[in-house]
This record gives structure tokens, C-alpha cells and sequence, in this order.
């Protein structure tokens, strides 16, 4: 990183521009990666979209978030939701994407997308989170902050141990990649421990979708172990704007998971009241 860079992105607080494939034509979509991801993860969706014809509806831009895949990834970098979603935003326009975009979050990236609605509302259409990790600090709901103290126990654990990414626990990484999408490299791992403490910790997902006013479809599994579900529905129930549903799978992008998303991008998911009914009794 040369000084000219450090200058214009550290001192003067310019986002940088993100690593990013264009596919189509169509209405503008962005698709948002977890933590410790890259673009790829969305490759089970690009391809049932291919598969039905879906990639001529939409412009599709898949960015490699800021620290993963081929994104910059300065180590001085704090990696807040601000920092994640400014790059997003500068990528857009640097590629002059034109009208109000449709942002697909998966895991982190649902903070990301909700982040960028919730500040740039005008820039966005409609948002479809898959897996979000929602953590409020509500003591209201006392199952949720149970639930939330004991993830935040674990996403610390993880962000302090370096050492288990790289030398002792190769098997456990190796599962974690294929069932929750993680793909580190040394270089990555700054930007992880910082996106898992400064996005994922020291969010600001629950205020901004508590009285957000864009349609917003949330998607969660079943069978994941990342992230919890207690107590989310009745957090944002009187949100009219937001519609709940429950596939069987886990953390990451399966291709389950991809024919519930394109189901939700198409609009043939069922209707609300018969989702909120089902996602209840999830």
C-alpha cells in the first residue's frame, strides 16, 4: 500500500472502490457476502438464475466486500458497517449504476444492505436478507439477549484465536468452510477479526429495520447454528414493510437456499399474512 493510498483512503476518509463481476443488463441488483467470504458464495444463485432464465431480468453485481477476495484490504482498516457500505456505494457509482438497486445479504452482508437502505433509502428498491445476524441490545426480550450474549461469547473467542485458523484446528476450518461459507487467507484475517467486532458486534441492524419503510423480505434456516432466531419476529412484528420466511438449511448458500432466494427476487413467494403465519410456527 503506497503512501498516496494511505493518504487518500486513511487521512482523508475516501472508501475505497471493491473487487466486482457484472452480469446482464436488467434492473440493477447487488449481492452482499458474509464474513470471511467472498463473491463466490453467491454461485449457487447465479446458477439456479441461469438455470431459469432469471440472469435476463437483472444487471447483477456481485462485489468482493472490503478485506475479502480480490478487494483492497488495508490493515489499518476498522471495518465498520459505515466502512463496508461506503465501499458498496462507491463501487456503485463508479460503475454508474443507474436507479434504485435490490441488495441480496447473505450473513454479514445483511447488515451491510441494511445499513446502506437505512442511509441511503432513495438508493434502494427492496432488500432480501438470508441469514442475518440480528443482535439487538433490547432487554425487553430476555430469550434473545440470552441467546445474543452467548454468540457474542463465541464470535469473540474466535476473533482472539488467530492461531486456530492457520495451525491447530485445519479440520474445523475446513467444515466451517463448506457449512458456513468461511474462506480465510493470513491476509484476510484483519479484515475478519474487525468486520466480527466493528459490523457484527457493534451493530446497528436492529434500529435501522425496527422503522424501515423499503420492502424487505428475511430469510432464515432452520438448521443454522450461526446465528439465532429468538425472539426476532417479535422484535420487528409491527414493521408491515418486512416479510419472514423459514427454509430447512444451514448458515451457508446451498442450493436449496438459492431457489429460495430467486423465488423471492421473482415475487412468487407466498403471500404475507401466509408467510408471518408459517414463519411463527417455525
Amino acid at each position: 500500500m503506497g503512501f498516496g493510498d494511505i493518504v487518500w483512503h486513511k487521512w482523508l476518509r475516501q472508501p475505497y472502490r471493491l473487487h466486482a463481476i457484472d452480469i446482464g443488463k436488467g434492473r440493477p441488483i447487488v449481492l452482499l457476502h458474509g464474513v470471511g467470504a467472498s463473491g463466490d458464495a453467491w454461485n449457487p444463485l447465479l446458477k439456479q438464475l441461469r438455470a431459469t432464465g432469471g440472469l435476463t431480468d437483472w444487471h447483477i453485481m456481485v462485489p468482493d466486500l472490503l478485506g475479502f477476495g480480490d478487494s483492497p484490504k488495508p490493515q489499518w482498516g476498522l471495518y465498520t458497517v459505515e466502512d463496508h457500505a461506503r465501499a458498496v456505494i462507491a463501487t456503485l457509482q463508479a460503475r454508474k449504476v443507474r436507479g434504485k438497486v435490490t441488495i441480496v445479504g447473505h450473513s454479514m452482508g445483511c447488515l451491510v444492505a441494511s445499513h446502506i437502505a437505512a442511509t441511503r433509502p432513495r438508493l434502494v428498491r427492496q432488500l432480501v436478507l438470508y441469514e442475518p445476524p440480528l443482535y439487538a441490545d433490547n432487554p425487553e426480550f430476555r430469550k434473545h439477549a440470552r441467546q445474543r450474549e452467548y454468540y457474542f461469547a463465541l464470535y469473540e473467542f474466535i476473533a482472539a484465536h488467530k492461531e486456530l485458523a492457520f495451525t491447530q484446528a485445519q479440520f474445523f476450518w475446513r467444515v466451517a468452510k463448506k457449512i458456513v461459507g468461511l474462506n480465510l487467507s493470513p491476509e484476510m484475517w484483519t479484515p475478519f477479526e474487525r468486520s466480527i467486532r466493528n459490523t457484527i458486534m457493534r451493530q446497528t441492524a436492529y434500529a435501522e429495520l425496527h422503522d424501515i419503510r423499503i420492502p424487505t423480505t428475511i430469510i432464515h434456516g432452520r438448521l443454522d447454528l450461526v446465528v439465532t432466531r429468538a425472539e426476532i419476529r417479535k422484535m420487528f412484528r409491527a414493521n408491515k414493510h418486512i416479510t419472514w420466511y423459514t427454509v430447512t438449511d444451514f448458515h451457508g448458500i446451498s442450493a436449496r437456499s438459492a431457489r429460495f432466494i430467486a423465488q423471492a427476487l421473482a415475487g412468487t413467494m407466498p403471500s404475507r399474512r401466509r408467510a408471518f403465519r408459517r414463519g411463527q410456527r417455525s
